[in-house]
């Protein structure tokens, strides 16, 4: 099955041509290094609009080029749409955008799959950005590769655990790849209580404290949209660096009404 773009041009440009120079402006050059990855990488991206979001994860890419090319993409981005079961893996097919095709890595898939928790669904990601504005992104930094979509709307600690048991599995098999987790930081708030906000869970995220980030996020009421899918990659690796952090104020002056974006580099 074919999942067709669904916000492209409006969240980022829909003809190849702008979209293009579009994501040569935020990654920079493509990957040099044309080995596949040795080992296995992570990336958290925001996935907004690219005018307020594309510097961000551009930074963040860039950074994953320097370990060569991933074979296989798993990209984790939480459910806003509500469609879809738990836990959604699209199993097989192709994703287009408007840079190309990208083929589905059923093998993944089927291995990530348990039917308890985590189902085969393509409902859940038909109308969903959190992952489609990732991949002309990657498209533009890495050229061709597999990707696995997943889409979270169980984002608990106790389907988290569960989610990382299988993927450590994975990635011990395929060390070609790269994991990604797509979330935005907090919402809605004016520009420094924002990033005070993301300050508290950006603080967890580096100690690798993932239940801390949840108490964090429950008890200042930060509203980060993809804890599960953050949750899930930092548990995947032992280092972490924060890239950039910001909110939508730096590109939209607007200081009263904010969202907060971060990047970080796992390895």
């Amino acid at each position: 099955m074919y999942r067709k773009p669904v916000v492209s041009g409006k969240f980022y440009p829909g003809t190849p041509i702008q979209l293009e120079k579009t994501c040569e402006a935020f990654v920079g050059e493509r990957a040099t290094n044309k080995d596949f990855f040795s080992q296995p990488v992570g990336l958290i991206l925001p996935h907004a609009g690219y005018v307020y979001s594309g510097k961000t994860a551009g930074m963040g890419i860039k950074k994953a080029t320097e370990y060569g090319r991933p074979k296989n993409i798993i990209i984790f981005g939480p459910n806003h749409t509500g469609y879809g079961e738990l836990v959604s893996v699209w199993s097989e097919g192709i994703w287009q955008t408007p840079l190309g095709n990208i083929e589905v890595n059923s093998e993944i898939a089927d291995k990530l799959i348990d039917n308890t928790v985590i189902f085969s669904d393509e409902m859940a990601h038909l109308y969903e950005h959190s992952i489609e504005v990732q991949l002309p992104l990657l498209q533009y930094a890495f050229g061709e590769f597999k990707i696995i979509p997943v889409c979270m709307m169980d984002q608990r600690l106790s389907t988290v655990s569960k989610i990382v048991d299988k993927l450590k599995q994975i990635i011990k098999e395929y060390p070609d790849t790269l994991v990604v987790a797509s979330s935005d930081f907090n919402h809605y708030d004016p520009h420094e209580i924002t990033l005070e906000k993301d300050k508290l869970a950006i603080e967890k995220i580096l100690e690798g404290d993932i239940e801390g980030l949840y108490e964090r996020i429950k008890k200042h009421n930060i509203t980060m949209c993809g804890p599960g899918p953050v949750a899930v990659v930092r548990s995947l690796f032992s280092n972490v660096e924060l890239v950039y952090h910001t909110t939508s104020a730096e590109f939209s002056q607007d200081y009263s009404y904010t969202v907060g974006y971060a990047s970080f580099i796992l390895w």
